[in-house]
Protein backbone atom coordinates (compact mmCIF):
# COMPACT_ATOMS: atom_id res chain seq x y z
CA UNK A 1 0.00 0.00 0.00
CA UNK A 2 1.36 3.42 -1.01
CA UNK A 3 2.12 5.69 2.00
CA UNK A 4 0.42 9.08 2.30
CA UNK A 5 3.78 10.82 2.37
CA UNK A 6 6.78 10.29 0.09
CA UNK A 7 10.14 11.99 -0.40
CA UNK A 8 10.62 13.97 -3.62
CA UNK A 9 13.16 11.73 -5.42
CA UNK A 10 10.95 8.67 -4.92
CA UNK A 11 7.91 10.73 -5.94
CA UNK A 12 9.63 11.60 -9.23
CA UNK A 13 10.47 7.94 -9.83
CA UNK A 14 6.88 6.97 -9.00
CA UNK A 15 5.59 9.26 -11.78
CA UNK A 16 8.00 7.68 -14.26
CA UNK A 17 6.85 4.21 -13.24
CA UNK A 18 3.18 5.16 -13.53
CA UNK A 19 3.85 6.50 -17.04
CA UNK A 20 5.23 3.10 -18.05
CA UNK A 21 8.77 4.35 -18.63
CA UNK A 22 11.31 1.51 -18.65
CA UNK A 23 14.66 3.27 -19.05
CA UNK A 24 16.49 6.37 -17.87
CA UNK A 25 19.56 7.27 -19.92
CA UNK A 26 22.18 9.59 -18.52
CA UNK A 27 25.01 10.44 -16.14
CA UNK A 28 24.62 11.39 -12.47
CA UNK A 29 25.60 14.94 -11.60
CA UNK A 30 24.57 17.78 -9.33
CA UNK A 31 21.31 17.28 -7.50
CA UNK A 32 20.08 14.66 -9.97
CA UNK A 33 22.14 12.22 -7.94
CA UNK A 34 19.22 12.17 -5.52
CA UNK A 35 16.86 10.92 -8.24
CA UNK A 36 19.42 8.35 -9.37
CA UNK A 37 19.58 7.17 -5.76
CA UNK A 38 15.79 6.69 -5.76
CA UNK A 39 16.05 4.75 -9.03
CA UNK A 40 18.17 2.21 -7.14
CA UNK A 41 14.93 1.12 -5.45
CA UNK A 42 12.92 0.78 -8.67
CA UNK A 43 12.35 -2.67 -10.11
CA UNK A 44 10.46 -1.25 -13.11
CA UNK A 45 13.06 1.19 -14.49
CA UNK A 46 16.56 0.34 -15.66
CA UNK A 47 19.21 3.05 -15.54
CA UNK A 48 21.56 3.11 -18.54
CA UNK A 49 24.86 4.88 -17.90
CA UNK A 50 26.19 6.64 -21.00
CA UNK A 51 29.63 8.18 -21.47
CA UNK A 52 28.30 11.42 -22.93
CA UNK A 53 24.94 13.15 -22.62
CA UNK A 54 24.67 13.41 -26.41
CA UNK A 55 24.47 9.63 -26.62
CA UNK A 56 21.88 9.54 -23.84
CA UNK A 57 19.73 12.13 -25.58
CA UNK A 58 19.78 10.21 -28.88
CA UNK A 59 18.94 6.93 -27.16
CA UNK A 60 16.04 8.65 -25.37
CA UNK A 61 14.79 10.24 -28.59
CA UNK A 62 14.77 6.92 -30.43
CA UNK A 63 13.12 5.12 -27.53
CA UNK A 64 10.37 7.75 -27.66
CA UNK A 65 9.96 7.38 -31.41
CA UNK A 66 9.43 3.64 -31.22
CA UNK A 67 7.33 3.38 -28.07
CA UNK A 68 5.30 6.59 -27.98
CA UNK A 69 6.34 6.96 -24.32
CA UNK A 70 8.79 9.70 -23.37
CA UNK A 71 12.41 8.64 -23.55
CA UNK A 72 14.14 10.02 -20.46
CA UNK A 73 17.63 11.53 -20.36
CA UNK A 74 18.85 12.77 -16.99
CA UNK A 75 21.95 14.59 -15.84
CA UNK A 76 23.32 17.76 -14.38
CA UNK A 77 21.44 20.69 -15.88
CA UNK A 78 24.27 22.58 -17.54
CA UNK A 79 25.49 19.43 -19.29
CA UNK A 80 22.04 18.67 -20.60
CA UNK A 81 22.06 22.16 -22.14
CA UNK A 82 25.59 21.67 -23.51
CA UNK A 83 25.50 18.07 -24.61
CA UNK A 84 21.95 16.72 -24.73
CA UNK A 85 20.49 19.22 -27.18
CA UNK A 86 21.36 16.96 -30.12
CA UNK A 87 18.62 14.44 -29.31
CA UNK A 88 16.35 17.21 -28.03
CA UNK A 89 16.45 19.11 -31.32
CA UNK A 90 15.86 15.89 -33.23
CA UNK A 91 12.83 15.24 -31.05
CA UNK A 92 11.29 18.69 -31.50
CA UNK A 93 10.90 18.37 -35.28
CA UNK A 94 10.87 14.59 -35.40
CA UNK A 95 7.84 14.56 -33.06
CA UNK A 96 9.43 12.18 -30.57
CA UNK A 97 8.19 12.27 -26.97
CA UNK A 98 11.15 12.93 -24.69
CA UNK A 99 11.77 14.07 -21.12
CA UNK A 100 14.91 15.86 -19.93
CA UNK A 101 15.46 15.85 -16.18
CA UNK A 102 18.11 18.20 -14.84
CA UNK A 103 18.93 20.52 -11.98
CA UNK A 104 19.93 24.15 -11.48
CA UNK A 105 22.98 23.18 -9.34
CA UNK A 106 22.02 26.33 -7.44
CA UNK A 107 23.71 25.52 -4.10
CA UNK A 108 21.02 27.28 -2.06
CA UNK A 109 21.22 29.57 -0.13
CA UNK A 110 24.13 30.86 -2.23
CA UNK A 111 22.36 30.83 -5.61
CA UNK A 112 22.49 34.63 -5.87
CA UNK A 113 26.26 34.61 -5.33
CA UNK A 114 26.98 32.93 -8.68
CA UNK A 115 28.13 29.51 -7.44
CA UNK A 116 30.06 27.16 -9.70
CA UNK A 117 27.87 25.63 -12.48
CA UNK A 118 24.68 27.32 -11.28
CA UNK A 119 21.94 27.87 -13.87
CA UNK A 120 19.33 30.00 -12.13
CA UNK A 121 19.76 33.02 -14.41
CA UNK A 122 20.89 35.29 -11.57
CA UNK A 123 23.82 37.65 -12.05
CA UNK A 124 26.87 35.56 -12.89
CA UNK A 125 24.86 32.38 -13.54
CA UNK A 126 23.85 30.90 -16.87
CA UNK A 127 20.12 30.88 -17.61
CA UNK A 128 19.39 27.16 -17.86
CA UNK A 129 15.62 27.50 -18.16
CA UNK A 130 15.83 29.73 -21.22
CA UNK A 131 18.57 27.59 -22.78
CA UNK A 132 16.34 24.52 -22.64
CA UNK A 133 13.11 26.38 -23.41
CA UNK A 134 14.49 27.38 -26.81
CA UNK A 135 14.76 23.70 -27.79
CA UNK A 136 11.70 22.09 -26.18
CA UNK A 137 7.90 22.09 -26.34
CA UNK A 138 7.76 22.98 -22.66
CA UNK A 139 10.29 23.68 -19.90
CA UNK A 140 9.38 23.87 -16.23
CA UNK A 141 11.27 24.84 -13.10
CA UNK A 142 10.51 23.09 -9.81
CA UNK A 143 10.96 24.80 -6.44
CA UNK A 144 8.55 22.97 -4.08
CA UNK A 145 8.19 19.26 -3.16
CA UNK A 146 4.63 18.74 -4.39
CA UNK A 147 5.32 20.85 -7.47
CA UNK A 148 8.00 18.28 -8.41
CA UNK A 149 5.49 15.46 -8.73
CA UNK A 150 2.71 17.40 -10.41
CA UNK A 151 5.06 19.19 -12.81
CA UNK A 152 6.45 15.82 -13.88
CA UNK A 153 2.93 14.66 -14.70
CA UNK A 154 2.23 17.82 -16.69
CA UNK A 155 5.54 17.49 -18.52
CA UNK A 156 4.71 13.95 -19.65
CA UNK A 157 1.32 15.19 -20.88
CA UNK A 158 3.08 17.91 -22.90
CA UNK A 159 5.49 15.37 -24.35
CA UNK A 160 2.74 13.03 -25.55
CA UNK A 161 -0.15 15.32 -26.48
CA UNK A 162 -0.79 16.65 -30.00
CA UNK A 163 2.47 16.63 -31.91
CA UNK A 164 4.78 14.79 -29.50
CA UNK A 165 8.08 16.37 -28.54
CA UNK A 166 10.71 17.01 -25.89
CA UNK A 167 10.05 18.66 -22.53
CA UNK A 168 12.42 19.59 -19.71
CA UNK A 169 12.01 19.70 -15.95
CA UNK A 170 14.68 21.48 -13.89
CA UNK A 171 14.86 20.98 -10.14
CA UNK A 172 16.03 23.58 -7.65
CA UNK A 173 17.98 22.07 -4.78
CA UNK A 174 15.37 23.04 -2.19
CA UNK A 175 12.62 21.23 -4.11
CA UNK A 176 14.12 18.03 -2.72
CA UNK A 177 13.63 19.20 0.86
CA UNK A 178 10.60 17.98 2.73
CA UNK A 179 8.12 15.42 1.46
CA UNK A 180 5.10 15.18 -0.84
CA UNK A 181 1.93 14.84 1.23
CA UNK A 182 -0.29 13.05 -1.26
CA UNK A 183 -3.70 13.69 0.32
CA UNK A 184 -3.38 17.38 1.16
CA UNK A 185 -4.44 20.02 -1.40
CA UNK A 186 -3.36 20.31 -4.09
CA UNK A 187 -4.18 16.61 -4.29
CA UNK A 188 -1.93 14.21 -6.15
CA UNK A 189 -3.53 11.62 -8.47
CA UNK A 190 -2.13 8.66 -10.38
CA UNK A 191 -0.25 9.75 -13.48
CA UNK A 192 -2.28 7.68 -15.93
CA UNK A 193 -5.42 9.56 -14.91
CA UNK A 194 -3.85 12.76 -16.25
CA UNK A 195 -2.83 11.24 -19.59
CA UNK A 196 -6.18 10.01 -20.94
CA UNK A 197 -8.03 11.44 -23.92
CA UNK A 198 -5.20 13.19 -25.71
CA UNK A 199 -5.75 11.89 -29.26
CA UNK A 200 -6.98 14.51 -31.73
CA UNK A 201 -9.76 12.94 -33.82
CA UNK A 202 -10.90 14.11 -37.27
CA UNK A 203 -14.09 16.00 -38.00
CA UNK A 204 -16.48 13.97 -40.15
CA UNK A 205 -17.09 16.87 -42.55
CA UNK A 206 -13.36 17.19 -43.23
CA UNK A 207 -13.08 13.45 -43.81
CA UNK A 208 -15.98 13.55 -46.29
CA UNK A 209 -14.40 16.41 -48.27
CA UNK A 210 -11.11 14.59 -48.68
CA UNK A 211 -12.90 11.36 -49.58
CA UNK A 212 -14.86 13.19 -52.28
CA UNK A 213 -11.67 14.63 -53.73
CA UNK A 214 -9.93 11.25 -53.83
CA UNK A 215 -12.89 9.60 -55.53
CA UNK A 216 -12.99 12.34 -58.15
CA UNK A 217 -9.27 12.13 -58.88
CA UNK A 218 -7.92 10.47 -62.02
CA UNK A 219 -4.32 10.19 -60.78
CA UNK A 220 -3.97 10.66 -57.02
CA UNK A 221 -0.78 10.17 -55.02
CA UNK A 222 -0.12 10.04 -51.28
CA UNK A 223 2.94 11.78 -49.80
CA UNK A 224 3.70 10.27 -46.40
CA UNK A 225 5.98 11.98 -43.89
CA UNK A 226 7.38 11.42 -40.43
CA UNK A 227 3.93 12.05 -38.95
CA UNK A 228 2.95 8.56 -40.08
CA UNK A 229 5.72 7.20 -37.86
CA UNK A 230 4.79 9.50 -34.98
CA UNK A 231 1.18 8.27 -34.96
CA UNK A 232 2.09 4.66 -35.84
CA UNK A 233 -0.30 4.88 -38.76
CA UNK A 234 1.44 2.31 -40.98
CA UNK A 235 -1.45 -0.19 -41.30
CA UNK A 236 -4.01 2.56 -41.93
CA UNK A 237 -1.83 4.16 -44.62
CA UNK A 238 -1.51 0.85 -46.45
CA UNK A 239 -5.25 0.21 -46.13
CA UNK A 240 -6.14 3.54 -47.70
CA UNK A 241 -3.62 3.08 -50.51
CA UNK A 242 -4.89 -0.43 -51.27
CA UNK A 243 -8.54 0.62 -51.20
CA UNK A 244 -8.21 2.93 -54.22
CA UNK A 245 -4.80 1.74 -55.51
CA UNK A 246 -3.20 5.09 -54.72
CA UNK A 247 0.61 5.11 -55.10
CA UNK A 248 2.52 6.19 -51.99
CA UNK A 249 5.73 8.20 -52.00
CA UNK A 250 7.47 9.19 -48.78
CA UNK A 251 9.61 12.05 -47.67
CA UNK A 252 13.15 11.15 -46.62
CA UNK A 253 12.19 11.17 -42.93
CA UNK A 254 8.98 9.33 -43.78
CA UNK A 255 10.91 6.48 -45.40
CA UNK A 256 9.30 3.17 -44.41
CA UNK A 257 5.90 4.79 -43.75
CA UNK A 258 5.03 2.06 -46.23
CA UNK A 259 7.35 -0.84 -47.03
CA UNK A 260 9.41 -0.18 -50.17
CA UNK A 261 8.49 -3.69 -51.38
CA UNK A 262 4.75 -2.92 -51.30
CA UNK A 263 3.28 -2.93 -54.84
CA UNK A 264 1.94 0.62 -54.34
CA UNK A 265 5.16 2.02 -52.84
CA UNK A 266 7.18 4.51 -54.87
CA UNK A 267 10.05 4.96 -52.44
CA UNK A 268 11.28 8.40 -51.43
CA UNK A 269 10.43 11.39 -53.64
CA UNK A 270 12.17 14.75 -53.84
CA UNK A 271 15.84 15.69 -53.76
CA UNK A 272 17.23 12.19 -53.28
CA UNK A 273 14.24 10.24 -54.44
CA UNK A 274 13.46 7.41 -56.80
CA UNK A 275 12.91 8.40 -60.40
CA UNK A 276 9.56 6.64 -60.50
CA UNK A 277 8.44 8.45 -57.34
CA UNK A 278 9.21 11.85 -58.78
CA UNK A 279 7.53 11.02 -62.08
CA UNK A 280 4.30 9.84 -60.42
CA UNK A 281 4.26 12.80 -58.03
CA UNK A 282 4.88 15.32 -60.80
CA UNK A 283 2.06 13.97 -62.97
CA UNK A 284 -0.55 13.49 -60.21
CA UNK A 285 -3.69 15.61 -60.30
CA UNK A 286 -4.42 15.19 -56.56
CA UNK A 287 -1.83 15.08 -53.77
CA UNK A 288 -2.75 13.83 -50.28
CA UNK A 289 -0.06 14.88 -47.80
CA UNK A 290 -0.01 12.91 -44.55
CA UNK A 291 2.14 14.04 -41.65
CA UNK A 292 4.62 16.23 -43.51
CA UNK A 293 5.41 19.94 -43.64
CA UNK A 294 6.76 19.48 -47.20
CA UNK A 295 10.06 21.15 -46.43
CA UNK A 296 12.15 22.54 -49.33
CA UNK A 297 14.49 19.53 -49.17
CA UNK A 298 11.48 17.27 -49.73
CA UNK A 299 10.10 19.20 -52.69
CA UNK A 300 13.26 19.90 -54.70
CA UNK A 301 13.10 23.45 -53.38
CA UNK A 302 9.45 23.77 -54.33
CA UNK A 303 10.16 23.05 -57.98
CA UNK A 304 6.79 23.55 -59.74
CA UNK A 305 7.64 20.76 -62.17
CA UNK A 306 7.41 18.40 -59.21
CA UNK A 307 4.67 19.96 -57.09
CA UNK A 308 2.45 22.87 -58.09
CA UNK A 309 -0.67 23.92 -56.19
CA UNK A 310 -2.00 25.69 -59.31
CA UNK A 311 -2.14 22.53 -61.42
CA UNK A 312 -2.57 19.97 -58.62
CA UNK A 313 -5.19 19.73 -55.87
CA UNK A 314 -3.56 19.46 -52.44
CA UNK A 315 -5.19 17.68 -49.50
CA UNK A 316 -3.46 17.51 -46.14
CA UNK A 317 -3.63 15.65 -42.83
CA UNK A 318 -1.64 16.98 -39.88
CA UNK A 319 -2.08 17.08 -36.11
CA UNK A 320 -0.68 20.64 -36.09
CA UNK A 321 -3.10 23.21 -37.60
CA UNK A 322 -0.28 25.54 -38.64
CA UNK A 323 1.19 22.87 -40.90
CA UNK A 324 -1.97 22.50 -43.00
CA UNK A 325 -1.53 24.67 -46.08
CA UNK A 326 1.69 26.10 -44.67
CA UNK A 327 3.81 25.81 -47.82
CA UNK A 328 1.28 24.69 -50.43
CA UNK A 329 -2.36 25.90 -50.30
CA UNK A 330 -4.85 23.08 -49.79
CA UNK A 331 -8.33 22.37 -51.12
CA UNK A 332 -9.24 20.43 -47.98
CA UNK A 333 -7.55 19.43 -44.78
CA UNK A 334 -7.93 17.37 -41.63
CA UNK A 335 -6.40 18.61 -38.37
CA UNK A 336 -6.09 15.40 -36.39
CA UNK A 337 -3.93 12.42 -35.59
CA UNK A 338 -2.79 10.68 -38.78
CA UNK A 339 -3.83 7.21 -37.68
CA UNK A 340 -7.32 8.32 -36.70
CA UNK A 341 -7.68 10.32 -39.92
CA UNK A 342 -6.59 7.54 -42.24
CA UNK A 343 -8.85 5.04 -40.48
CA UNK A 344 -11.76 7.47 -40.84
CA UNK A 345 -11.05 7.86 -44.56
CA UNK A 346 -11.02 4.08 -45.03
CA UNK A 347 -14.36 3.82 -43.20
CA UNK A 348 -15.83 6.64 -45.31
CA UNK A 349 -14.61 5.31 -48.66
CA UNK A 350 -15.23 1.57 -48.28
CA UNK A 351 -19.04 1.63 -48.73
CA UNK A 352 -18.70 4.07 -51.62
CA UNK A 353 -16.63 1.79 -53.84
CA UNK A 354 -18.24 0.83 -57.16
CA UNK A 355 -17.29 -1.64 -59.86
CA UNK A 356 -16.05 1.29 -61.96
CA UNK A 357 -13.77 2.48 -59.18
CA UNK A 358 -12.42 -1.05 -58.69
CA UNK A 359 -11.64 -1.33 -62.40
CA UNK A 360 -9.86 2.03 -62.27
CA UNK A 361 -7.85 0.82 -59.30
CA UNK A 362 -6.74 -2.30 -61.16
CA UNK A 363 -5.57 -0.20 -64.10
CA UNK A 364 -3.57 2.00 -61.72
CA UNK A 365 -1.86 -1.04 -60.22
CA UNK A 366 -0.90 -2.39 -63.63
CA UNK A 367 0.37 0.99 -64.82
CA UNK A 368 2.44 1.48 -61.67
CA UNK A 369 4.04 -1.95 -62.03
CA UNK A 370 5.06 -1.05 -65.60
CA UNK A 371 6.54 2.27 -64.46
CA UNK A 372 8.56 0.62 -61.70
CA UNK A 373 10.01 -1.88 -64.17
CA UNK A 374 10.76 0.89 -66.66
CA UNK A 375 12.62 2.98 -64.07
CA UNK A 376 14.46 -0.01 -62.54
CA UNK A 377 12.95 0.49 -59.11
CA UNK A 378 15.69 -0.51 -56.63
CA UNK A 379 17.38 -2.41 -59.46
CA UNK A 380 19.99 -0.01 -60.83
CA UNK A 381 23.18 -1.43 -62.43
CA UNK A 382 25.45 0.16 -59.78
CA UNK A 383 23.71 -1.94 -57.11
CA UNK A 384 25.43 -5.01 -58.62
CA UNK A 385 28.89 -3.44 -58.87
CA UNK A 386 31.88 -5.66 -57.99
CA UNK A 387 34.27 -2.71 -57.74
CA UNK A 388 36.89 -2.59 -55.00
CA UNK A 389 37.07 -0.48 -52.89
CA UNK A 390 33.43 -1.36 -52.44
CA UNK A 391 30.71 0.94 -53.70
CA UNK A 392 28.11 2.06 -51.13
CA UNK A 393 25.27 1.10 -53.50
CA UNK A 394 26.39 -2.55 -53.42
CA UNK A 395 26.92 -2.59 -49.66
CA UNK A 396 23.47 -1.11 -49.02
CA UNK A 397 21.78 -3.49 -51.47
CA UNK A 398 23.41 -6.53 -49.85
CA UNK A 399 22.34 -5.26 -46.44
CA UNK A 400 18.71 -4.79 -47.46
CA UNK A 401 18.58 -8.36 -48.80
CA UNK A 402 19.52 -9.74 -45.41
CA UNK A 403 17.05 -7.91 -43.19
CA UNK A 404 13.47 -9.00 -42.63
CA UNK A 405 10.31 -6.91 -42.40
CA UNK A 406 10.78 -6.33 -38.65
CA UNK A 407 14.40 -5.17 -38.58
CA UNK A 408 14.99 -1.57 -37.50
CA UNK A 409 17.58 0.42 -39.42
CA UNK A 410 18.92 3.75 -38.18
CA UNK A 411 20.75 6.10 -40.52
CA UNK A 412 23.32 8.75 -39.86
CA UNK A 413 23.83 12.12 -41.53
CA UNK A 414 26.04 12.85 -44.52
CA UNK A 415 26.45 11.32 -47.95
CA UNK A 416 25.93 7.83 -46.52
CA UNK A 417 22.36 8.84 -45.61
CA UNK A 418 21.64 10.00 -49.15
CA UNK A 419 22.75 6.64 -50.49
CA UNK A 420 20.69 4.82 -47.87
CA UNK A 421 17.66 6.96 -48.67
CA UNK A 422 17.98 6.14 -52.36
CA UNK A 423 19.16 2.52 -52.41
CA UNK A 424 18.00 0.82 -49.20
CA UNK A 425 14.80 -1.10 -49.94
CA UNK A 426 13.00 -1.68 -46.65
CA UNK A 427 10.81 -4.76 -46.33
CA UNK A 428 8.57 -3.54 -43.53
CA UNK A 429 6.75 -0.40 -42.46
CA UNK A 430 8.03 1.56 -39.49
CA UNK A 431 11.55 0.20 -39.81
CA UNK A 432 13.82 3.01 -41.05
CA UNK A 433 14.72 6.11 -39.01
CA UNK A 434 17.12 8.97 -39.51
CA UNK A 435 17.93 12.31 -37.89
CA UNK A 436 14.93 14.27 -39.11
CA UNK A 437 15.50 17.70 -37.62
CA UNK A 438 19.04 19.06 -37.43
CA UNK A 439 20.39 16.10 -39.38
CA UNK A 440 23.48 15.77 -37.22
CA UNK A 441 26.24 13.22 -37.59
CA UNK A 442 26.64 10.62 -34.87
CA UNK A 443 22.96 9.67 -34.66
CA UNK A 444 22.85 6.13 -36.01
CA UNK A 445 24.67 4.07 -33.35
CA UNK A 446 22.99 5.51 -30.21
CA UNK A 447 19.64 5.45 -32.02
CA UNK A 448 20.03 1.75 -32.83
CA UNK A 449 20.86 1.08 -29.18
CA UNK A 450 17.75 2.95 -28.05
CA UNK A 451 15.70 0.99 -30.58
CA UNK A 452 17.07 -2.34 -29.36
CA UNK A 453 16.15 -1.54 -25.76
CA UNK A 454 12.65 -0.53 -26.89
CA UNK A 455 12.22 -3.61 -29.13
CA UNK A 456 14.63 -6.36 -27.99
CA UNK A 457 12.97 -8.94 -30.24
CA UNK A 458 13.91 -7.05 -33.42
CA UNK A 459 17.24 -6.86 -35.26
CA UNK A 460 18.56 -3.29 -34.95
CA UNK A 461 21.21 -2.06 -37.37
CA UNK A 462 22.99 1.29 -37.51
CA UNK A 463 24.40 2.47 -40.84
CA UNK A 464 26.84 5.37 -40.76
CA UNK A 465 29.87 6.90 -42.35
CA UNK A 466 33.22 6.82 -40.62
CA UNK A 467 32.92 10.52 -39.76
CA UNK A 468 29.62 10.10 -37.96
CA UNK A 469 30.67 6.85 -36.30
CA UNK A 470 33.75 8.51 -34.79
CA UNK A 471 31.58 11.21 -33.21
CA UNK A 472 29.62 8.85 -30.95
CA UNK A 473 31.59 5.61 -30.94
CA UNK A 474 31.97 6.09 -27.18
CA UNK A 475 28.46 4.59 -27.17
CA UNK A 476 30.13 1.21 -27.73
CA UNK A 477 31.26 1.30 -24.10
CA UNK A 478 27.61 1.45 -23.05
CA UNK A 479 26.63 -1.22 -25.58
CA UNK A 480 29.33 -3.51 -24.22
CA UNK A 481 28.51 -2.80 -20.56
CA UNK A 482 24.80 -3.56 -20.91
CA UNK A 483 25.22 -6.14 -23.68
CA UNK A 484 22.99 -4.26 -26.09
CA UNK A 485 23.21 -6.43 -29.22
CA UNK A 486 23.18 -4.02 -32.14
CA UNK A 487 25.03 -4.23 -35.45
CA UNK A 488 26.80 -1.17 -36.85
CA UNK A 489 27.78 -0.99 -40.52
CA UNK A 490 30.43 1.68 -41.04
CA UNK A 491 30.87 2.87 -44.63
CA UNK A 492 34.53 3.73 -44.20
CA UNK A 493 35.90 5.85 -47.04
CA UNK A 494 38.32 7.82 -44.84
CA UNK A 495 36.80 11.20 -45.76
CA UNK A 496 33.91 13.46 -44.91
CA UNK A 497 32.13 12.47 -48.10
CA UNK A 498 29.63 15.29 -48.48
CA UNK A 499 32.23 17.92 -47.60
CA UNK A 500 34.88 16.55 -49.96
CA UNK A 501 32.33 16.18 -52.76
CA UNK A 502 31.59 19.88 -52.46
CA UNK A 503 35.28 20.73 -52.47
CA UNK A 504 35.76 18.58 -55.56
CA UNK A 505 33.12 20.67 -57.33
CA UNK A 506 34.94 23.84 -56.30
CA UNK A 507 38.21 23.05 -58.02
CA UNK A 508 39.58 20.22 -55.83
CA UNK A 509 40.49 22.55 -52.97
CA UNK A 510 40.59 19.87 -50.28
CA UNK A 511 40.80 21.07 -46.69
CA UNK A 512 39.54 19.57 -43.40
CA UNK A 513 37.75 16.76 -45.23
CA UNK A 514 40.20 13.83 -45.05
CA UNK A 515 40.00 11.63 -41.95
CA UNK A 516 42.86 9.21 -42.57
CA UNK A 517 42.69 5.42 -42.55
CA UNK A 518 41.31 3.94 -39.35
CA UNK A 519 40.54 0.33 -38.47
CA UNK A 520 37.25 0.67 -36.61
CA UNK A 521 36.90 -3.10 -36.24
CA UNK A 522 39.99 -3.21 -34.02
CA UNK A 523 38.81 -0.15 -32.08
CA UNK A 524 35.48 -1.89 -31.46
CA UNK A 525 37.27 -4.98 -30.22
CA UNK A 526 39.31 -2.87 -27.79
CA UNK A 527 36.05 -1.39 -26.45
CA UNK A 528 34.61 -4.81 -25.64
CA UNK A 529 32.58 -5.40 -28.81
CA UNK A 530 32.97 -7.66 -31.81
CA UNK A 531 34.63 -6.04 -34.81
CA UNK A 532 35.05 -7.28 -38.39
CA UNK A 533 36.96 -5.60 -41.23
CA UNK A 534 35.41 -5.97 -44.71
CA UNK A 535 37.47 -5.06 -47.80
CA UNK A 536 36.25 -7.29 -50.65
CA UNK A 537 33.03 -8.51 -52.23
CA UNK A 538 33.72 -12.00 -50.91
CA UNK A 539 34.10 -10.70 -47.36
CA UNK A 540 31.03 -8.48 -47.75
CA UNK A 541 28.81 -11.36 -48.80
CA UNK A 542 30.16 -13.59 -46.04
CA UNK A 543 30.25 -11.13 -43.14
CA UNK A 544 27.01 -9.16 -43.66
CA UNK A 545 25.06 -12.12 -42.30
CA UNK A 546 26.28 -10.92 -38.89
CA UNK A 547 23.62 -8.20 -38.89
CA UNK A 548 20.92 -10.82 -38.24
CA UNK A 549 20.13 -12.26 -34.81
CA UNK A 550 23.01 -10.41 -33.16
CA UNK A 551 23.97 -11.68 -29.70
CA UNK A 552 26.53 -8.97 -28.86
CA UNK A 553 27.35 -5.50 -30.18
CA UNK A 554 29.25 -5.85 -33.45
CA UNK A 555 30.88 -3.36 -35.81
CA UNK A 556 31.32 -4.18 -39.50
CA UNK A 557 34.00 -1.80 -40.77
CA UNK A 558 33.39 -1.80 -44.54
CA UNK A 559 36.06 -0.11 -46.62
CA UNK A 560 34.31 1.86 -49.38
CA UNK A 561 35.38 4.12 -52.21
CA UNK A 562 35.37 7.88 -51.85
CA UNK A 563 34.51 8.06 -55.55
CA UNK A 564 30.78 8.07 -54.84
CA UNK A 565 29.73 11.73 -54.94
CA UNK A 566 26.34 12.58 -53.47
CA UNK A 567 25.08 14.26 -56.63
CA UNK A 568 24.92 10.84 -58.32
CA UNK A 569 21.69 10.23 -56.41
CA UNK A 570 20.37 13.78 -56.62
CA UNK A 571 17.17 14.21 -58.61
CA UNK A 572 17.28 16.34 -61.77
CA UNK A 573 14.35 18.25 -60.23
CA UNK A 574 16.71 19.43 -57.44
CA UNK A 575 19.89 20.19 -59.32
CA UNK A 576 18.99 23.78 -60.11
CA UNK A 577 17.84 24.57 -56.59
CA UNK A 578 19.79 25.95 -53.63
CA UNK A 579 21.47 23.69 -51.13
CA UNK A 580 22.92 21.33 -53.72
CA UNK A 581 25.94 20.80 -51.54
Amino acid sequence: MMPDEIDVPHAVVRVLEEAGIQFVFGMPGGDTGRIFDALYDSSAIQTILVRHEQVGSIMAEMYGRLTGKPGVVMGQGIFLACNALFGTLEAIKGASPMLLLGDFTDMAPFQHHAPYQAGTGEHGNHDLRNLLASATKYTAAVYEPKQAMQTMQLAIKHATTGAPGPVAVIFASRSFAGTVKLRRPPRVYATDRHLVGSTVRPASADVARIADALLASASPVILAGNGVHASRAWPELAQLAELLAIPVATTATGKSAIADVHPLALGVFGNWGQQVANEVVSTADTVLVVGSRLAPTDTCFENPELLDADRQKFLQIDVEPLNVGRHFPVAAGIVADARESLAALVAELTPRLTSRLRETAERRRAHLAELKTLHRYFAQPEQRSDDVPLRPERVITELSRRLDERAVVTMDAGANRLYMTHYFQCRGAGTVYQPSSIGGMGYALPAAMGAKLAAPERDCVAVCGDGGFAMTMNALFTAAQYRIPVATVVLNNSVLGWVKDGQRRRGNRFIASELGRQDYARIAQAMGCAGVRVESIKELVAELDRVRDVKEPVVLDVVTTEEAPFWQVQSPFAKEGPGGE
